[in-house]
């Protein structure tokens, strides 16, 4: 089977080798659509300390696809299934995944597999309407229905695949005000139909002067980090609100942030971390919400590559050119 490799810094390479062997309790997924997620980038720019070259089919974790074999009672041969592969061995065309990790879609259509960073975003929409201390937060139900941002604003702080995620979700949670803040233009555009009430381009004017211009000065109640850079962190400290909230949710680029401390503690802001998800629980919502066209990822994907163009697709997605927002790879 073909795998691609990253063999050093900003290289990717196919090969060839055997299909893995699945154990008791695994699965053997045949991989029709992986996506090229952010979290992928610091893997194929060395960002943190890496040990080249890398795994076949690391770092691919979003993929959707048809089970090829089976040794466990809960998924059968046929079935289509949206899977994280054991390993995030995803940029591969068979890969190992467990039942835990796998939920069943509806059929093959390639915007499914936006269902991942989509059940991710769920996982972090959620917290925002829990008590502060909650114990045993996965275990219970989702509450969807009672998810309302009626009557708050919020910013995202980048809009690329993820941002834009959550730019939907506070559309169908009924957010008063949702400004789109990124620097590239074709993914304000993007915002703009997702359903983005503002946008801000940040290269050509500072964030917190235009988003206090739409609040009349009161800022934010919610600040979204969708970038994993600490000045994008501080961006939303700055956006956010006496006694409002910041969400921290893009993979951080390094281990050690620059953190606007002073800010943070003296307008008593509450930062909260997400990353997640609890994949039984919020990719099913996700796949639904999606299949249903609640949330339209049309917008959303940018590309649609084969397997042996992947090095040109992580190069689209590091540079952000030509358009690039989510890119699928295609087996």
């Amino acid at each position: 089977m073909k795998a691609a490799v990253i063999t050093k810094p900003l290289s990717i390479e196919m090969v060839d080798i055997e299909k893995p062997n699945i154990s008791e309790g695994q699965m053997l997924i045949h991989n029709r659509i992986a996506s090229i997620c952010g979290s992928d980038m610091p893997h194929f720019l060395n960002e943190r300390p890496m040990q080249y070259p890398l795994p076949p089919g690391v770092p691919g974790h979003e993929c959707i696809g048809i089970v090829a074999e089976t040794r466990c009672k809960e998924y059968k041969e046929g079935d289509e299934v949206l899977s994280i592969p054991d390993g995030s061995r995803g940029f591969a065309e068979y890969f190992v995944a467990y039942p835990s990790g796998t939920v069943r879609i509806p059929d093959m259509r390639e915007k499914l597999v936006l269902a991942q960073p989509l059940g991710t975003v769920i996982h972090a929409c959620r917290k925002l309407f829990l008590p502060l201390f909650t114990n045993n937060m996965l275990d219970k139900p989702l509450d969807f229905q009672s998810w309302d941002m009626t009557g708050r604003k919020v910013a995202i702080v980048g809009q690329g695949s993820i941002g834009l995620l959550f730019t939907a979700m506070m559309k169908l949670m009924n957010a008063d005000a949702i400004i789109g803040i990124d620097p590239i233009d074709h993914r304000l555009e993007a915002a703009s139909r997702v359903g983005a009430t503002h946008v801000v381009n940040c290269s050509r004017s500072k964030s917190a002067e235009i988003v206090s211009g739409i609040t009349n000065g009161s800022m934010v109640d919610l600040a979204i980090e969708a970038v994993g850079k600490d000045t994008t962190v501080n961006d939303c400290i700055a956006l956010a609100r006496r006694n409002g909230v910041v969400l921290a949710f893009g993979v951080p680029r390094k281990s050690v942030y620059d953190f606007m401390f002073p800010d943070f503690l003296g307008r008593e802001i509450r930062l909260l971390g997400s990353l997640g998800p609890d994949v039984q629980l919020e990719f099913p919502l996700a796949v639904d919400l999606i299949a249903t066209g609640r949330i339209d990822v049309s917008h959303i994907i940018s590309h649609k590559l084969m397997l042996d163009d992947i090095q040109k697709g992580f190069e689209m997605a590091t540079e952000r050119k030509d358009g690039a927002i989510k890119i699928l790879i295609e087996f």
